[in-house]
């Protein structure tokens, strides 16, 4: 074989492969959107692969090559979940020094999300803290920030896990109530102030933080969020 045809030849698996890594990837993440949608519907403990294959329409074999159980695929999807929120919520708390603003822009966010999105707020609600525990928005930012509050003097001194309950409860007592209730359009800078309060804030600093200016990125087609909103709006009208 010559240089010039094994380079096409070279070419041509690497094409192959590019194609299938991205098949792959483009199946896995049909699979976790559906089964998102699964999981807002019946809950967490559901046995939920049946559905999970109805709703993403792929054969059973297909779903077996990513997942062998619920509690794998619920894992998967929890990870997704809180990286995606991590990808949207990060870029707008790098440039804040103050933790206590880091947490009000997060709340906020979350909070904005779940309005736009029923269906992550479902699965956080049916999913509870192990919704958003499972990437690094819960288990690495939100102690870095309490704990950087607790240091400077923003915050109270508080046991750590008093500390993250104080935030995490009522988000997730939040998503339930954005789910299910009309809520005023400052219920996000409300619960923010609320929570900063219970860390010790001032009221007047704490509504300063909670009510600066919140510049909201719109999501791309290709969000988990997006999808998954898109494929519940798909399942509703057939």
């Amino acid at each position: 074989m010559s240089t010039r045809q094994s380079k096409s030849a070279k070419k041509s698996v690497n094409h192959r492969t590019r194609v299938g890594a991205e098949r792959r990837e483009k199946m896995r993440a049909r699979l976790l959107e559906s089964a998102l949608l699964v999981f807002a519907s019946q809950g967490v403990d559901a046995t939920v692969v049946d559905e999970v294959i109805s709703t993403a329409g792929v054969s059973r074999g297909t779903f077996y090559n990513y997942f062998r159980t619920n509690e794998e695929l619920f894992s998967a999807v929890a990870a997704e979940v809180s990286n995606e929120i991590l990808r949207i919520v990060d870029p707008l708390l790098l440039p804040l020094t103050d933790p206590a603003a880091r947490i009000a822009v997060g709340i906020r966010l979350v909070i904005e999300l779940a309005r736009k999105h029923p269906p992550l707020a479902a699965f956080v609600v049916r999913g509870g803290p192990a919704a958003v525990a499972a990437g690094g928005l819960a288990t690495e930012y939100l102690p870095r920030d309490l704990a950087a509050g607790v240091e400077s003097g923003r915050f109270s001194t508080l046991p750590p896990r008093l500390a993250y309950d104080l935030v995490l409860g009522p988000v997730l007592a939040a998503c339930h109530t954005v789910l299910t209730e009309r809520v005023p359009a400052d219920y996000g800078e409300a619960l923010a102030q609320a929570v900063l309060q219970s860390l010790g804030v001032a009221k007047a600093t704490a509504r300063r933080f909670a009510t600066q200016m919140l510049d909201v990125t719109e999501l791309t087609a290709d969000s988990l969020f997006e999808r998954a909103d898109a494929r519940a709006t798909s399942l509703a009208g057939e």
